[in-house]
Protein backbone atom coordinates (compact mmCIF):
# COMPACT_ATOMS: atom_id res chain seq x y z
CA UNK A 1 0.00 0.00 0.00
CA UNK A 2 1.31 3.86 -0.69
CA UNK A 3 2.71 5.58 2.08
CA UNK A 4 1.39 9.15 1.58
CA UNK A 5 1.78 12.18 3.73
CA UNK A 6 0.89 15.73 2.61
CA UNK A 7 1.47 17.71 5.99
CA UNK A 8 4.13 17.25 8.03
CA UNK A 9 4.18 14.12 10.70
CA UNK A 10 2.66 13.62 14.12
CA UNK A 11 4.61 12.86 16.92
CA UNK A 12 4.34 8.71 17.41
CA UNK A 13 4.37 6.80 20.69
CA UNK A 14 5.67 4.39 19.01
CA UNK A 15 8.91 2.79 19.44
CA UNK A 16 9.43 0.81 15.99
CA UNK A 17 8.20 0.59 13.14
CA UNK A 18 8.20 2.58 9.46
CA UNK A 19 7.28 6.23 10.13
CA UNK A 20 6.56 7.84 6.60
CA UNK A 21 8.69 11.27 8.10
CA UNK A 22 8.33 14.79 5.90
CA UNK A 23 11.13 15.95 5.03
CA UNK A 24 11.41 19.92 4.74
CA UNK A 25 13.01 21.87 1.51
CA UNK A 26 16.34 23.26 2.70
CA UNK A 27 17.51 20.02 4.94
CA UNK A 28 19.91 17.44 4.91
CA UNK A 29 18.96 14.01 5.64
CA UNK A 30 21.53 14.47 8.75
CA UNK A 31 19.38 17.72 9.36
CA UNK A 32 15.72 15.95 9.41
CA UNK A 33 16.59 12.71 11.24
CA UNK A 34 17.99 15.10 13.92
CA UNK A 35 14.20 16.61 13.99
CA UNK A 36 12.45 13.41 14.00
CA UNK A 37 14.11 12.30 16.87
CA UNK A 38 13.51 15.40 18.16
CA UNK A 39 9.96 15.13 17.19
CA UNK A 40 9.31 11.34 18.04
CA UNK A 41 11.69 10.96 21.63
CA UNK A 42 14.22 9.21 19.69
CA UNK A 43 17.40 9.28 21.82
CA UNK A 44 20.31 9.19 20.17
CA UNK A 45 21.19 5.68 20.78
CA UNK A 46 18.24 4.52 19.14
CA UNK A 47 19.54 2.93 15.92
CA UNK A 48 17.08 4.33 12.99
CA UNK A 49 17.75 4.24 9.02
CA UNK A 50 15.56 5.69 6.34
CA UNK A 51 14.79 4.31 3.13
CA UNK A 52 15.76 6.39 -0.36
CA UNK A 53 17.12 9.66 -0.16
CA UNK A 54 15.84 13.11 -1.23
CA UNK A 55 18.05 16.17 -2.54
CA UNK A 56 18.66 18.96 -0.28
CA UNK A 57 16.45 21.31 -2.32
CA UNK A 58 13.79 18.91 -2.27
CA UNK A 59 10.94 17.32 0.03
CA UNK A 60 8.32 14.89 0.53
CA UNK A 61 8.18 11.31 2.55
CA UNK A 62 11.21 9.83 3.39
CA UNK A 63 10.28 6.36 5.26
CA UNK A 64 12.52 6.02 8.17
CA UNK A 65 12.74 2.89 10.28
CA UNK A 66 13.41 1.95 13.59
CA UNK A 67 13.70 -1.70 15.89
CA UNK A 68 14.10 -4.48 13.83
CA UNK A 69 11.93 -2.83 10.53
CA UNK A 70 15.73 -1.85 9.91
CA UNK A 71 16.64 -5.24 8.55
CA UNK A 72 13.67 -5.11 6.27
CA UNK A 73 13.46 -1.79 3.74
CA UNK A 74 14.46 -3.08 0.89
CA UNK A 75 11.28 -3.35 -0.13
CA UNK A 76 10.75 0.37 0.48
CA UNK A 77 14.16 1.58 -1.20
CA UNK A 78 12.67 -0.72 -4.12
CA UNK A 79 9.16 1.02 -4.41
CA UNK A 80 8.30 3.15 -6.55
CA UNK A 81 8.05 7.28 -5.78
CA UNK A 82 5.55 9.64 -6.61
CA UNK A 83 6.93 13.39 -7.36
CA UNK A 84 4.96 16.96 -8.23
CA UNK A 85 8.29 18.43 -10.04
CA UNK A 86 8.41 22.08 -11.28
CA UNK A 87 10.85 22.47 -14.33
CA UNK A 88 12.09 25.63 -15.08
CA UNK A 89 13.44 26.49 -18.35
CA UNK A 90 15.94 28.54 -19.78
CA UNK A 91 18.48 27.68 -17.05
CA UNK A 92 20.99 24.63 -16.30
CA UNK A 93 23.27 24.07 -13.81
CA UNK A 94 26.04 21.45 -12.81
CA UNK A 95 23.40 20.03 -10.39
CA UNK A 96 20.32 19.68 -12.38
CA UNK A 97 18.66 22.00 -10.14
CA UNK A 98 18.79 25.25 -8.28
CA UNK A 99 21.93 23.99 -5.55
CA UNK A 100 24.21 24.47 -8.41
CA UNK A 101 26.35 26.63 -10.72
CA UNK A 102 25.30 27.72 -13.70
CA UNK A 103 26.14 26.17 -16.88
CA UNK A 104 23.56 27.76 -19.59
CA UNK A 105 21.31 30.59 -19.75
CA UNK A 106 19.42 31.56 -22.38
CA UNK A 107 16.41 33.81 -20.74
CA UNK A 108 17.92 36.93 -22.83
CA UNK A 109 17.84 35.10 -26.26
CA UNK A 110 14.87 33.68 -25.82
CA UNK A 111 12.88 36.36 -23.91
CA UNK A 112 9.98 37.46 -26.62
CA UNK A 113 10.24 33.14 -27.50
CA UNK A 114 7.30 31.05 -25.38
CA UNK A 115 7.91 27.56 -26.10
CA UNK A 116 4.73 26.19 -27.30
CA UNK A 117 2.20 24.58 -24.84
CA UNK A 118 1.71 22.05 -27.59
CA UNK A 119 4.99 21.21 -27.92
CA UNK A 120 5.73 20.78 -24.43
CA UNK A 121 2.93 18.62 -24.66
CA UNK A 122 4.31 16.45 -27.38
CA UNK A 123 7.69 16.57 -24.98
CA UNK A 124 5.76 14.97 -22.11
CA UNK A 125 4.24 11.95 -24.28
CA UNK A 126 8.16 11.08 -25.73
CA UNK A 127 9.21 11.37 -21.65
CA UNK A 128 6.38 8.65 -20.95
CA UNK A 129 8.43 5.98 -23.26
CA UNK A 130 11.86 6.67 -21.33
CA UNK A 131 13.68 3.61 -20.11
CA UNK A 132 16.84 4.72 -19.16
CA UNK A 133 18.10 8.23 -17.75
CA UNK A 134 21.82 9.25 -16.79
CA UNK A 135 22.88 9.75 -13.66
CA UNK A 136 23.13 13.62 -12.65
CA UNK A 137 26.79 14.24 -12.23
CA UNK A 138 26.30 15.22 -8.10
CA UNK A 139 25.10 12.30 -7.36
CA UNK A 140 26.20 9.44 -4.66
CA UNK A 141 26.17 6.69 -7.43
CA UNK A 142 29.93 5.39 -7.19
CA UNK A 143 32.04 5.07 -10.30
CA UNK A 144 35.64 3.88 -10.00
CA UNK A 145 35.26 3.71 -6.16
CA UNK A 146 34.16 7.02 -5.41
CA UNK A 147 30.42 8.78 -5.64
CA UNK A 148 30.31 11.07 -8.56
CA UNK A 149 29.79 14.14 -6.79
CA UNK A 150 33.15 13.84 -5.70
CA UNK A 151 34.37 13.48 -9.06
CA UNK A 152 32.12 16.76 -9.87
CA UNK A 153 33.67 18.43 -7.27
CA UNK A 154 37.07 17.48 -7.88
CA UNK A 155 36.38 18.17 -11.67
CA UNK A 156 37.43 14.55 -13.16
CA UNK A 157 35.84 13.93 -16.43
CA UNK A 158 34.02 10.60 -15.91
CA UNK A 159 31.61 8.63 -18.21
CA UNK A 160 28.16 9.30 -16.68
CA UNK A 161 26.68 5.62 -16.04
CA UNK A 162 23.09 5.16 -17.08
CA UNK A 163 20.30 4.24 -14.78
CA UNK A 164 17.33 1.54 -16.01
CA UNK A 165 13.74 3.18 -15.10
CA UNK A 166 10.39 2.72 -15.46
CA UNK A 167 7.88 5.71 -15.84
CA UNK A 168 4.31 4.51 -14.79
CA UNK A 169 2.85 7.66 -15.21
CA UNK A 170 3.55 10.54 -16.00
CA UNK A 171 0.85 13.62 -16.21
CA UNK A 172 1.16 17.68 -16.75
CA UNK A 173 -0.14 19.84 -14.21
CA UNK A 174 0.42 23.00 -15.83
CA UNK A 175 2.18 25.50 -17.56
CA UNK A 176 2.59 29.12 -16.89
CA UNK A 177 4.92 32.24 -16.94
CA UNK A 178 6.51 33.54 -13.88
CA UNK A 179 8.91 36.54 -12.80
CA UNK A 180 12.00 35.03 -12.44
CA UNK A 181 12.89 37.38 -9.30
CA UNK A 182 9.89 35.64 -7.59
CA UNK A 183 11.77 31.92 -8.35
CA UNK A 184 15.16 33.37 -7.36
CA UNK A 185 14.11 35.04 -4.12
CA UNK A 186 12.36 31.54 -2.91
CA UNK A 187 14.98 29.43 -4.25
CA UNK A 188 17.85 31.68 -2.57
CA UNK A 189 15.70 31.56 0.80
CA UNK A 190 15.85 27.60 0.60
CA UNK A 191 19.36 27.50 -0.15
CA UNK A 192 20.60 29.72 2.98
CA UNK A 193 18.97 27.06 5.07
CA UNK A 194 21.22 24.32 3.68
CA UNK A 195 23.36 22.77 6.91
CA UNK A 196 26.85 21.69 5.40
CA UNK A 197 29.25 22.34 2.37
CA UNK A 198 27.12 22.53 -0.69
CA UNK A 199 28.95 26.07 -2.37
CA UNK A 200 26.34 28.00 -1.04
CA UNK A 201 28.52 31.00 -1.62
CA UNK A 202 29.36 31.18 -5.01
CA UNK A 203 25.63 29.62 -5.72
CA UNK A 204 24.28 32.58 -4.16
CA UNK A 205 26.42 34.99 -5.84
CA UNK A 206 25.38 34.00 -8.79
CA UNK A 207 21.82 33.61 -8.66
CA UNK A 208 22.49 37.40 -6.95
CA UNK A 209 23.53 38.58 -10.20
CA UNK A 210 21.27 36.82 -12.57
CA UNK A 211 18.12 38.48 -9.97
CA UNK A 212 19.81 42.01 -10.83
CA UNK A 213 20.70 41.17 -14.98
CA UNK A 214 17.48 38.76 -15.85
CA UNK A 215 14.91 39.17 -12.92
CA UNK A 216 12.40 41.19 -14.59
CA UNK A 217 12.19 38.08 -17.29
CA UNK A 218 9.16 36.33 -17.03
CA UNK A 219 9.79 32.59 -17.20
CA UNK A 220 8.55 29.43 -17.88
CA UNK A 221 7.65 26.47 -15.56
CA UNK A 222 6.48 23.54 -16.31
CA UNK A 223 4.58 21.58 -13.35
CA UNK A 224 4.61 17.85 -13.60
CA UNK A 225 3.17 14.47 -11.50
CA UNK A 226 5.17 11.53 -12.19
CA UNK A 227 5.35 7.86 -10.47
CA UNK A 228 8.67 6.26 -11.22
CA UNK A 229 10.51 3.13 -10.21
CA UNK A 230 13.07 3.35 -7.41
CA UNK A 231 16.42 5.28 -8.35
CA UNK A 232 14.91 7.32 -10.93
CA UNK A 233 16.59 11.31 -10.75
CA UNK A 234 13.47 13.87 -11.31
CA UNK A 235 16.74 16.34 -12.24
CA UNK A 236 17.68 13.91 -14.69
CA UNK A 237 13.96 13.96 -15.81
CA UNK A 238 14.09 17.80 -15.98
CA UNK A 239 17.40 17.77 -17.96
CA UNK A 240 16.03 15.71 -20.22
CA UNK A 241 12.76 17.67 -21.18
CA UNK A 242 15.32 20.54 -21.83
CA UNK A 243 17.45 18.24 -24.00
CA UNK A 244 14.22 17.28 -26.07
CA UNK A 245 12.88 20.96 -26.39
CA UNK A 246 16.38 22.07 -26.90
CA UNK A 247 16.35 24.58 -24.17
CA UNK A 248 18.39 23.99 -20.84
CA UNK A 249 16.22 23.22 -18.05
CA UNK A 250 16.20 22.09 -15.06
CA UNK A 251 14.30 20.84 -11.47
CA UNK A 252 13.31 24.43 -9.91
CA UNK A 253 11.23 22.08 -6.95
CA UNK A 254 10.90 18.52 -6.06
CA UNK A 255 8.27 17.02 -4.01
CA UNK A 256 8.19 13.46 -3.04
CA UNK A 257 4.20 12.46 -2.20
CA UNK A 258 4.37 8.73 -1.53
CA UNK A 259 6.09 5.71 -1.83
CA UNK A 260 4.37 2.50 -3.08
CA UNK A 261 5.21 -0.35 -0.77
CA UNK A 262 5.83 -3.55 -2.75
Amino acid sequence: MPLHNNEKSKNSQYREGVFPFWKNSGETLAVMLRRFREEHNFSADDKLTYAGRLDPMAEGIVPILSGIARFHKDHLLNASKTYEVVILLGLSTDTGDMLGLLTNNTLEEHRFERIKDELIKNTIEQLRSLTELVYPHYSSRPVDGKPLFVHARAGNEVKLPVKKITIHSLEMIGIKEVALKELLANAMEVISKVYGDFRQEAILEQWKKIQEQDGEIDVQIVSIRTTVSSGTYMRSLAEKMGELLGVPALAYSIVRTAVEEK
